[in-house]
């Protein structure tokens, strides 16, 4: 294998030093944006009174309207609170 030119060298160190403050040497270059997604999630059969049923969704759909938590979210947010109620250890979740 060739060794790198010199200039090749700098060039890499200089990316590398770029990247690591996050900065580039264009910039009005777009930028690589990372999205942060959901956590994956299951399924889980849970059979409720209709009325329990309606006040969720009408829940959901009010934090919708707000952009606020969605319903998988709140789900997980009232199963913490009952595992909480319940003395069941939470600190992994």
């Amino acid at each position: 294998m060739t060794a790198k030119p010199s200039w090749m060298n700098e060039e890499e160190d200089r990316a590398e030093v770029l990247a690591a403050a996050g900065q580039t040497t264009n910039h009005e270059a777009p930028r690589l944006v990372r999205v942060l997604k959901e956590p994956a999630r299951m399924q889980k059969a849970f059979y409720i009174q209709q009325k329990y049923a309606e006040a969720f969704d009408l829940l959901a759909f009010k934090q919708k309207k707000v952009k606020g938590s969605k319903a998988p979210a709140l789900a997980e947010e009232a199963l913490k609170m009952l595992l909480d109620k319940y003395g069941e250890e939470t600190g992994n979740l």
